[in-house]
């Protein structure tokens, strides 16, 4: 019995292996709050979702302000009521568990694909790679929102047509965090109403809800804050004028070739795309349905999210690598299930999974001292910022900063506290605007970086890393 037919067995020890995973989950969750920083985009989503819970829209419109994303402001509003500091922590452990359901979907995919082991050392390259870890302790949307999308793979790839409506499921709530997983639930959902086509309106007006669900929340969401109902797009790329961000077709070839190099490498990627090519161009000419079903899945999601990336370039919206993550790691997926096809195809169809395993092996063995130290060095760095977020909530708390900022007529911040401070006071970020000098104007106060501000300087108070500076009382021009 090969390890695909393996595969898709239940094992006695798949309880066990559950068991595992559900430990892993709640250590990680437990340990995360001192190693996760909470990104722009986390930190808005908290200060808006605190917004809604208070019965108040929040303002959106400011370009300088992250994207607005659904589903984790709509978190933000049901952690609001624990409190600015232990909402902040609440979701720390949200994206330590996201970076569990990543690797954990990558198990799942890997093992759907090329068996057990193949799964294992699917996680085993996901779980290690420093730029994955990187955006996981950095709390950005796009590890839920590849973890969502994998899993809803592995789903399509195990059961095919039986999998029903739960990749559906998962692909909706992916679709509340990035607009790409929109067109995967319309395929996916469209793929159900064909073979579905005999079984009455009522199913398939469900599938039809469930596919168009996401886009119809995000510009419903965006309508009733905003007036405009594509506001996240106009924002965005408005956005990414104003600050200057990576952009534009002509950076599309840069950005996607350092992408993948930053996230897998290219050693490995390229041994995922020869093996999935390799294993869907067999599966065809031996008329395996089912082999080509599992691998085109697998191999489709990955040039999907290429194909994407490439449409964001022409549309002038931001490139940012971490937009690649489901395709590379689709790709470390397809490696990896190279394990199952070469222990199982006899003669000369092994040498290109073999070829291909090496190749990627002898990259993971070479980076890995280097990748060690990488994350080592990001957790510690980590580490450092969260203490730093303690000494703004501590700097905030003291009585007097507290009762100046609040009588205070202005107020300015620093760029990377805006969202946070706004959180700690329970306001909306606009009206805290970005401060291009720690000192501010006579008539008011700022919020500043504490390296920004000398010592003893007049009205100033410091708590660790961070300083209030008071001019609130001062006419203009003193």
């Amino acid at each position: 019995m090969s390890a695909l037919d393996l595969a898709t067995l239940r094992s006695r020890r798949l309880p066990l292996a559950r068991v595992a995973w559900i430990a892993g989950a709640l250590a990680a969750a437990l340990l995360a709050p001192p190693w996760v920083v909470l990104s722009p985009d986390a930190r808005y989503s908290l200060a808006w979702g605190a917004e809604l819970a208070r019965g108040d829209l929040p303002q959106l419109t400011d370009p300088q302000v992250s994207t607005d994303h659904p589903l984790p402001i709509a978190i933000g509003a049901l952690l609001s009521p624990l409190g600015a500091r232990a909402a902040a922590d609440a979701y720390a452990m949200l994206a330590a568990l996201a970076f569990v359901l990543l690797v954990y979907a990558c198990w799942r995919l890997g093992r759907a694909v090329g068996g057990p082991l193949a799964g294992a050392l699917a996680a085993l390259a996901v779980g290690t790679r420093p730029r994955v870890d990187f955006f996981a302790a950095h709390s950005f949307v796009d590890v839920p929102f590849a973890a969502l999308v994998l899993l809803a793979a592995a789903f399509a790839v195990e059961r095919g047509a039986a999998a029903g409506r739960r990749p559906l499921v998962l692909l909706l709530f992916a679709g509340l965090l990035r607009p790409e997983a929109w067109g995967l639930a319309i395929a996916w959902g469209g793929w159900l109403a064909w073979r579905g086509r005999r079984s009455g309106p009522a199913p398939l007006a469900g599938t039809a809800a469930l596919a168009l669900a996401a886009p119809v929340v995000w510009i419903g969401l965006d309508w009733i804050v905003t007036g405009d109902p594509l506001h996240s797009l106009h924002g965005t790329r408005q956005g990414a004028a104003l600050l200057e961000r990576v952009r534009g077709v002509e950076n599309l070839w840069p950005t996607l070739r350092s992408a993948v190099a930053a996230i897998v490498g290219w050693p490995l990627a390229t041994a995922g795309l020869a093996a999935g090519v390799w294993r869907a161009w067999l599966a065809r000419r031996g008329r395996s349905v089912d082999e080509a079903r599992r691998v085109g899945i697998v191999l489709g999601l990955a040039l999907l999210g290429f194909a994407a990336f490439g449409l964001l370039a022409l549309a002038d919206l931001p490139l940012n690598d971490r937009y690649l993550l489901v395709p590379t790691l689709a790709l470390v997926v397809l490696w990896a299930a190279a394990l199952g096809a070469g222990s199982g195809r006899p003669g000369p169809g092994r040498v290109l999974p073999v070829a291909a395993l090496s190749l990627g092996l002898s990259s993971l063995l070479v980076t890995a001292p280097l990748d060690r130290r990488s994350t080592a060095d990001m957790l510690a760095a980590a580490h450092e910022k969260h203490a730093a977020d303690g000494d703004l909530e501590r700097l905030l708390a003291r009585a007097e900063v507290r009762r100046a900022v609040e009588a205070c007529p202005r107020v300015i911040v620093s760029g990377s506290a805006r969202a946070a401070t706004a959180a700690l006071l329970g306001r909306d970020p606009h009206e805290l605007p970005i401060g291009s000098s720690p000192f501010p104007p006579a008539g008011g106060g700022s919020i500043a970086t504490a390296d920004s501000v000398p010592v003893g300087f007049p009205g100033s108070v410091r708590e660790g890393a961070w300083a209030w500076v008071d001019r609130c009382h001062e006419a203009p021009g003193a």
